[in-house]
């Protein structure tokens, strides 16, 4: 797992080597897929990190850290709690593509775009009241002495 230089915890898309295989399903080409790198990678999921923090850290305590879940082999394993590995994975991805290899034919292009705006609006949905991730810790906005989970939600941008 890649660690982030700001924060010391995992990144919440996972390891760099799974970003380059969302990217390698968009079939861009041997040649172009050598050009992604581990360090490239790792500036994506480092931007898209802080991205999701400063979207999601009036809510919650951020930065998220993974949980160990057990699963059903017995077995214990660190998790994010709710959308954030999804949406970061495939938000961090279709950056990756979209600001690296412009000269992309239509359809992959649009792929992409489809990939940051489906992540975005994941995440954003994630600001919403009907919304709450499970196993995050949630931030006071209103006072110390409520549980945070009690609390109305902060005022929210409408979904876009």
């Amino acid at each position: 797992m890649g660690t982030s230089v700001t924060t010391g915890e995992s990144y919440y898309s996972g390891d760099w080597s799974s970003v380059a295989e969302v990217c390698r399903v968009l079939n861009i080409g041997d040649g172009k897929m050598t050009m992604i790198t581990q360090e490239m990678v790792e500036h994506y999921q480092e931007r898209i990190d802080r991205e999701i923090d400063s979207v999601l850290g009036e809510l919650y305590e951020t930065p998220f850290i993974a949980k160990n879940q057990i699963q059903p082999d017995g077995t214990k394993k660190a998790v994010f709690p709710g959308e954030i590995r999804y949406a970061a994975l495939y938000w961090t991805a279709g950056s990756l593509m979209a600001n690296e290899f412009q000269g992309l034919d239509p359809n992959t292009n649009e792929a992409v775009n489809v990939y940051i705006e489906d992540s975005r609006r994941k995440i954003f949905q994630l600001r919403r009241f009907t919304t709450r991730l499970r196993g995050a810790e949630r931030r006071s906005n209103y006072s110390r002495s409520l549980p945070s989970t009690m609390q109305p939600p902060a005022i929210v941008e409408p979904d876009f």
